[in-house]
């Protein structure tokens, strides 16, 4: 079922299917799940990714599973809420909803739910108004606010407060995440992103030289450095190949392909063939799950040295100065140049990056939401 637009609560349940009614074995019972994502899922992002994959987990789980954001995807099940604007924050753009009859568009689905996963639950208007339900509910911080940000927060001190009711879990999905909470809180749980780790490593048709990024072209993804760092690295590998995913430049560098807005299959079979993948980011990350999707995939990662990076890739990632061309290009060079730390890097990556797999990712919420259905009754 898609509901566009007000959502009454005159809408009937989907049964289950034969198939979902048995229980997955470790699982008591099968829930109603409300997700709500304060931004357009039509649109790319680490939490609109969250959203949509844990929302098909659960599904593959035999729950029952309802989307409410400004908009969704063609296939999915749940409620529109809004117009979208574009609102400029952290260096990035939020795609979300600011109408004010945000509450009453989402209250038949909210009440249908046993449990609402609010992802950003400070941000509005989406996030803020799922606040306002009375049942359980499990909130989750994606992002690592500015300054400003933490202000803002603090003036929504009776929402925060909130937070602290026993029918509420927070969570964060990383220490720098956690940082957007009041200072001397901290989240009940910390759970990871969930990434698709299927991709596997093997790289059949892995092709020497290929430089692979991924993501907005956007100053703090730091996609200009890496194109100011290109011609650098030409010149001693003038056979190497970047390919660019997620944005479009007009003009690109010699040795340069821009592949533009790209679907998951294209994402994967592109990163399936790069022998590097790098991750140019000059901050405001409070994960990095395209760099887990890297791993993933056998690429030799380089990244800026993030925390947040850190503390995804460990050991599987050779890191550089944040904004720093220059030792951009050596460690690129470094890899190039050698094999065995390529093949070395390619081998590591897979394994680092099995722990953030949905199948340890999504038992981890699942149990989240019975906790807080437990404490609530």
């Amino acid at each position: 079922m898609r509901i566009r637009g007000p959502d009454q609560g005159c809408s009937r349940a989907v049964a289950s299917s034969p198939a979902q009614l048995a229980l997955r074995p470790g699982l008591t019972r099968l829930m109603k799940i409300c997700l709500v994502s304060p931004y357009d899922l039509t649109r790319d992002g680490g939490v609109q990714a969250q959203v949509l994959g844990l929302a098909g987990w659960l599904r593959d789980q035999g729950d029952e599973v309802r989307i409410i954001a400004p908009r969704l995807p063609e296939d999915s099940d749940g409620v529109e809420v809004g117009r979208v604007v574009r609102v400029r924050a952290n260096r990035s753009v939020a795609p979300i909803c600011l109408s004010p009859r945000v509450s009453v568009r989402m209250m038949g689905t909210l009440a249908w739910g046993e449990v609402a996963h609010i992802h950003e639950p400070l941000m509005p208007m989406v996030g803020v108004a799922a606040l306002r339900i009375q049942g359980p509910r499990v909130a989750t911080f994606h992002a690592d606010p500015p300054g400003w940000v933490r202000v803002l927060y603090r003036g929504l001190d009776p929402l925060v407060r909130s937070l602290k009711a026993p029918r509420t879990l927070v969570t964060a999905v990383s220490r720098q995440a956690a940082g957007a909470l009041p200072s001397g809180w901290e989240p009940e749980e910390i759970v990871p992103n969930g990434v698709d780790t299927t991709l596997g490593g093997a790289g059949e048709d892995r092709k020497r030289g290929r430089v692979v990024f991924l993501g907005r072209d956007e100053p703090r993804k730091g996609l200009s450095l890496l194109l100011e760092a290109w011609p650098l690295v030409r010149s001693r590998h003038p056979h190497a190949e970047l390919v660019v995913m997620g944005a479009e430049r007009p003009e690109p560098p010699e040795g340069t392909v821009f592949l533009g807005r790209v679907d998951t299959e294209v994402k994967d079979r592109t990163l399936r063939s790069a022998e590097v993948y790098v991750a140019p980011n000059l901050g405001g990350e409070s994960f990095g799950i395209v760099l887990v999707e890297a791993l993933a995939a056998g690429c030799a990662v380089i990244a800026s040295d993030l925390t947040s990076f850190r503390d995804v890739a460990g050991p599987a990632a050779r890191y550089f100065m944040p904004g720093s061309v220059h030792a951009m290009v050596e460690q690129i060079q470094q890899v190039l140049e050698s094999p065995p730390v390529s093949a070395r890097l390619s081998e590591a990556g897979p394994l680092r990056a099995a722990r953030f797999s949905w199948d340890k990712v999504g038992p981890a919420y699942r149990n989240c939401y019975e906790r807080v259905i437990r404490r609530s009754a």
